[in-house]
């Protein structure tokens, strides 16, 4: 886990803190979440919430304790911790979760549009078939 000061901070300086944390990574795009991440935290502490998270998606996704260690190489102690984790505060988990599968779903569908795409583009070639783009304008 990682460390924090043993002098803690006031109730204002505190939400403060996180309030403006939370901020900034809210007006940023992948790229700069990533670069700002990157400035931010240790290769060893981004890899640890990464890790973290995947193993929050594979529990989800119904995979052993067993796997989730193999994959990831993380032990078993550390994923009943996070499930520990997800049962006791798990609204952030379901909204990132809820996110991912959208973004997981708008994958898909894309890759069905580029299937039926490519589909389409061999019909109009084997059968000679003009595309509706071909057609002549109207004026």
């Amino acid at each position: 886990m990682a460390r924090v000061s043993k002098i803690r901070l006031d109730k204002i300086t505190y939400t403060r803190v996180l309030d403006t944390f939370d901020l900034v990574l809210g007006k940023l795009n992948k790229n700069e979440i990533r670069t700002f991440l990157y400035s931010l935290m240790s290769g060893t502490e981004r890899l640890m919430v990464a890790k973290r998270f995947a193993a929050i998606t594979l529990i989800q996704r119904g995979l052993s304790d067993k796997d989730i260690a193999d994959r990831l190489k993380m032990t078993r102690a550390t994923i009943n911790k996070l499930k520990l984790i997800m049962r006791v505060k798990d609204q952030g988990f379901a909204l990132s979760l809820k996110k991912l599968r959208r973004d997981k779903m708008a994958r898909e569908i894309n890759e069905m549009l580029l299937g039926l795409a490519k589909g389409t583009a061999e019909v109009f070639l084997t059968h000679r078939i003009k595309p509706p783009n071909d057609y002549p304008k109207v004026k």
